[in-house]
């Protein structure tokens, strides 16, 4: 099984992001990356990067991610190999060549409140949502973890018709493994924009799905809504889930992009991960 890398800041969402990524390491029999990035102050005149302010920032990070790393050991019993890893630099491009070097699972982060806003608009972390090729796993910070049972796969028709060929072996696993249910919901927005609720209904899987996909037996639903973000958290307040899965796309006119994604993984009350083609 490939390893999980967690960026950790040392913030509160961080620290349930990683205990999150242990409890999951152990689910599936996989290695932990905890990696903190140094990064470089903006240039001012009342900031100076002496030597001796450099090396108190890497002995308390390394201080710190020991710390981390002792409290995971023991929540998993030991039965987790858990490393460190202390960089200096730009954030994304560290866990870019991070995750070149070891090609994870997965790479997870936590959020939590004004401040996942902040970490999806603003922070350079939110960058990997949608600059890496490997699964995005953003986790609220009230959120534990539990093994995925009920799956949301949001996406939209071309994906249906393309059979999401890049993600079917990843499901095909992770049903495996934890004997997931998979629900498809496709949002409709050009049919609801007087609507202030999202509309849900369930269709057959029928001819709209290409074969692999219809191997995994899953559940079809159809929103209707002004915004699709809104229509999958509609969704989501009827129906349980312990995962949402979207598929943010760099090109292409579907309104489900990587700002929309973003969106989604702002308000979801449960982890959303993104996959990438």
């Amino acid at each position: 099984m490939k390893a999980i890398v967690v960026p950790i800041n040392f913030s509160a969402c961080a620290a349930n992001a990683a205990r999150y990524a242990a409890d999951l390491a152990l689910a599936i029999r996989s290695d932990l990356h905890l990696v903190h990035v140094i990064q470089a102050p903006v240039s001012s005149s009342q900031l100076i990067m002496t030597e001796y302010l450099y090396q108190e920032m890497v002995d308390s990070a390394n201080q710190s991610l020991e710390g981390f790393r002792v409290e995971l050991q023991k929540r998993t019993e030991g039965k987790v190999n858990i490393h460190t890893l202390l960089e200096a630099g730009s954030l994304p491009i560290k866990v870019k060549q991070l995750c070149q070097k070891l090609e994870p699972y997965a790479v997870i982060l936590g959020a939590s409140g004004p401040s996942l806003e902040k970490f999806l608009s603003g922070s350079p972390i939110s960058s990997l949502l949608h600059t890496l090729n490997y699964p995005v796993l953003v986790v609220p910070e009230t959120v534990g973890f539990t093994r995925f049972r009920r799956i949301l796969l949001a996406c939209d028709p071309e994906d249906l018709g393309s059979g999401l060929p890049q993600s079917v072996p990843l499901l095909k696993e992770l049903r495996e493994r934890f004997g997931s249910r998979f629900d498809i919901v496709t949002v409709e927005t050009g049919k609801a924009e007087a609507h202030h609720h999202a509309i849900v209904g369930t269709v057959a899987a029928g001819e709209t799905l290409k074969e692999p996909l219809k191997e995994l037996y899953p559940e079809m639903h159809v929103i209707q809504s002004a915004k699709i973000q809104d229509g999958v958290l509609e969704y989501l307040k009827e129906n349980e889930a312990d995962l949402v899965m979207v598929f943010p796309k760099k090109h292409g006119l579907f309104d489900f992009h990587v700002s929309q994604s973003r969106k989604l993984a702002k308000h979801s009350p449960i982890p959303v991960l993104s996959l990438h083609e």
